[in-house]
């Protein structure tokens, strides 16, 4: 039974990486200039660590928590890409709403750009 558990939780993870969503917010992250890398992001008594952005060099690296499920990474995503000027990149319109702050333009909340 152990085997079986192990065999679900790999083919969950392997959706997981498979996930358009999320594909397609890395690939907007990587364009807007981010390094977007999936991690084990360890945690030990008396604090806590979640995805975020920090630089490394003249780098500026996304740091996605691998043991986190897909939709809080797609939340960290967005909320990340929402503080990034996205107007040089299409961005699909439902994803531009999705994702919300800078990535909304003024006129009708879709900006319209070059592709990635």
């Amino acid at each position: 039974m152990a085997k079986s558990s192990r065999s679900r939780r790999t083919a969950k993870q392997q959706a997981d990486e498979t996930n358009p969503l999320l594909e397609r917010l890395k690939e907007i992250a990587a364009a807007s200039g981010l390094e977007v890398r999936e991690e084990r992001l360890y945690r030990e008594v008396g604090y806590s660590v979640h995805s975020g952005v920090c630089r490394v060099g003249e780098q500026e690296v996304l740091l996605l928590d691998k043991n986190s499920v897909t939709a809080e990474r797609i939340d960290a995503l967005c909320a990340i890409l929402s503080e990034r000027n996205l107007d040089s990149l299409f961005i699909e319109p439902e994803l531009r709403r999705k994702i919300g702050g800078k990535a909304l333009t003024a006129d009708d909340g879709v900006g319209v750009g070059e592709a990635v």
